[in-house]
């Protein structure tokens, strides 16, 4: 059951929209997440290692056999800019805009008996 408790009671839909939002606003944030840890440890393991010849990742072009360290970008491994300094920028940009674009939940109009016990 999702919380709130008597559907008609406004208080309950109230706390039922609270709880959509809040769910949707986590599902979104762990699915981000996710994306940036895959592709973090992904890319970093691909381009900052050496890998065998023979490798499957080598076949395909997504690795090579000398973990790359010369080719730079903003004084640093393009490993270690693509892989790690890029998806922490767009985090931080995503944390950002969602923090502006996401409305805010009037949680103080969501009293329902549970909450009302303690005070």
């Amino acid at each position: 059951m999702t919380p709130g408790g008597n559907p008609s009671n406004p208080a309950s839909e109230t706390a039922r929209r609270i709880y959509t939002h809040a769910r949707r606003d986590m599902l979104l944030t762990v699915w981000v997440w996710a994306v940036a840890l895959v592709w973090t440890v992904g890319y970093c393991w691909l381009r900052g290692y050496a890998h065998e010849p023979d490798s499957l990742w080598v076949k395909l072009g997504l690795a090579t056999t000398d973990a790359e360290v010369h080719p730079l970008h903003l004084g640093m491994p393009n490993w270690v800019f693509w892989g790690v300094v890029l998806p922490w920028m767009l985090c931080s940009c995503f944390t950002m805009v969602l923090s502006f674009l996401l409305p805010d939940d009037p949680l103080d109009q969501c009293k329902t008996p549970v909450d009302s016990v303690g005070n």
